[in-house]
């Protein structure tokens, strides 16, 4: 991969982590948040203060009040009615309590001695999971802190439900920059990480005449000299030939190094012998007719047990 696309991927691996954990503090860790402080606010509130909000937000769902067995202290009961039918309201004040089966089974006995419909046992506090099955049979709704914020956060006094909103919008937008700085190191690292390959630099084009401008006319597939048998050609451009041929087939990665050991034998030195060379050698030999019926003599790696093998890319 070049540099280039080094940095894309780096810049999509920030932008993927950035906004992800923006949409998570957004959708859900702010959400939390606020409900977390409105319980809070919901548990600082006084016993009438608390029943009057429970009271108002069942209001809203149709419930009215037409009993109160108000105590003087701690917890009551309240009967309230919706479609002509009676249920029990039990609240639990305190952040502190855990409810489950025996303030289901109290409700529930209950129920059933006054006749009601149904019941809610309403808390700020937390409800077991194992009371939700039996509350369920006994047409008992439950209501803890995090069910009820949601309905009730509109019925706090307004300046207390605004500070809570923004201590939460606070935190949220803190969240937000830690996880787009844990983004912008996560692109640093991909880039870091990521394999490069450089961009190969610019061919320098070599003096016209020279050898080396006869190799790079047999790699690019055009050659400048003219060839052997055409009209004119003499023997000082068949050499020139012949140093190019050996330039451009030096330059082949199985090749170690290439020259003419007669004027018909072209010596190749090998550096490995697992790819085919003749196959990468022929191209550059039949290029110049002058060249193509030489003799090639490829020479094996030192060290090699393999001999040296000759061949004519083409027969006169």
């Amino acid at each position: 991969m070049t540099a280039a696309g080094a940095w894309i991927v780096s810049i999509m691996v920030m932008l993927a982590v950035g906004t992800a954990a923006t949409l998570y503090v957004r959708l859900v860790l702010l959400r939390r948040d606020e409900t977390a402080a409105g319980i809070v606010a919901l548990s600082g509130m006084s016993w009438r203060q608390f029943i009057h909000v429970v009271l108002e937000t069942l209001a809203r769902r149709g419930y009215a009040r037409v009993v109160d067995r108000d105590a003087a202290l701690g917890d009551a009961d309240f009967t309230l009615a919706r479609d002509r039918r009676q249920w029990l309201l039990a609240c639990k004040h305190g952040s502190a309590f855990v409810l489950g089966i025996p303030a289901v089974t109290e409700l529930a006995n209950a129920i059933r001695v006054q006749g009601a419909a149904g019941g809610l046992l309403v808390t700020q506090g937390q409800i077991s999971a194992d009371a939700y099955a039996p509350a369920k049979l006994q047409h008992i709704e439950l209501l803890d802190g995090p069910t009820l914020w949601p309905e009730a956060r509109e019925l706090v006094p307004p300046e207390q439900l605004a500070a809570i909103r923004a201590g939460a919008d606070q935190r949220a937008r803190q969240r937000v920059l830690m996880a787009w700085l844990v983004a912008l190191l996560a692109g640093v690292a991909s880039f870091i990480t990521l394999p490069r390959v450089d961009a190969p630099a610019p061919a320098i084009a070599p003096p016209p005449g020279s050898a080396a401008a006869g190799a790079t006319a047999v790699d690019n597939g055009t050659l400048a000299a003219a060839p052997a048998d055409a009209p004119g050609a003499d023997p000082a451009s068949v050499e020139q030939q012949r140093e190019a041929v050996a330039s451009a087939i030096s330059t082949l990665p199985m090749v170690d190094r290439a020259s003419w050991s007669t004027q018909s034998t072209l010596e190749v030195r090998l550096l490995e012998t697992e790819s085919d060379a003749f196959a990468a050698i022929c191209p550059l030999m039949e290029r110049y007719d002058a060249l193509a019926s030489s003799r090639v003599q490829l020479m094996p790696p030192e060290g090699s047990t393999q001999g040296p093998r000759f061949r004519q890319c083409r027969s006169y």
